[in-house]
């Protein structure tokens, strides 16, 4: 039951994450101030991709038949669907907090304005930690050692690589508005980084 329930809510915060990443084409049709090149741009996406649809498989038991850590039992695998659900919705409350300034490449808009409110006002990469904590409890409810060692050894040092490619692009664009921002927040972790 937990396994067809992470497909189910897969399969809804992927249709979600489309429709956000449709409107992020305006990077590809309107102003673009700067635009990051290089693997920061394109390896972390793809292999957030390969992480869901090592989840989309994984959910059946016939593909996603061995567990190399402890097996939790049937609460403690809800409990980490439960969290699954609520990571998913916090990356996609993330980037619509972002609004126009959201884009699935790294870039700095003609019209880019600094988002320091709401969840932004804590840590400056909610998406990024939501986006690996929705990956790890997916891979933990549905048994997966596939998802939570790509997660943890791959997405992990990935998006905190691009995070900081990102921060870099901010810093010189915002300067002080950024190093005051930065001050205030945590980069993954509310006040630390």
């Amino acid at each position: 039951p937990v396994n067809i329930l992470v497909l189910i809510a897969l399969v809804m915060f992927t249709a979600a994450n489309y429709s956000g990443s449709k409107s992020s084409l305006k990077s590809k049709v309107s102003a673009v101030a700067k635009r990051a090149s290089g693997w920061e741009q394109t390896v972390p996406p793809n292999i957030l991709a390969l992480s869901s649809l090592l989840q989309f498989f994984g959910a059946f038991p016939l593909v996603n038949s061995w567990f190399l850590l402890p097996e939790p039992g049937q609460p403690l695998r809800i409990v980490f669907f439960l969290l699954f659900v609520l990571f998913s919705w916090l990356q996609l409350k993330s980037f619509k907090s972002l609004g126009t300034n959201y884009s699935t490449e790294i870039v700095i808009f003609k019209d880019h304005k600094l988002v320091e409110n709401g969840i932004y006002s804590f840590i400056r990469h909610p998406q990024y930690l939501s986006q690996l904590l929705a990956d790890l409890f997916a891979g933990l409810a549905i048994l997966s050692s596939p998802v939570v060692f790509l997660t943890l050894l791959i997405s992990l040092p990935l998006l905190v690589l691009r995070g900081k490619r990102e921060e870099e692009m901010l810093s010189a664009t915002f300067r002080e508005a950024w190093s005051s921002y930065k001050k205030r927040t945590g980069f993954f972790i509310p006040f630390v980084g």
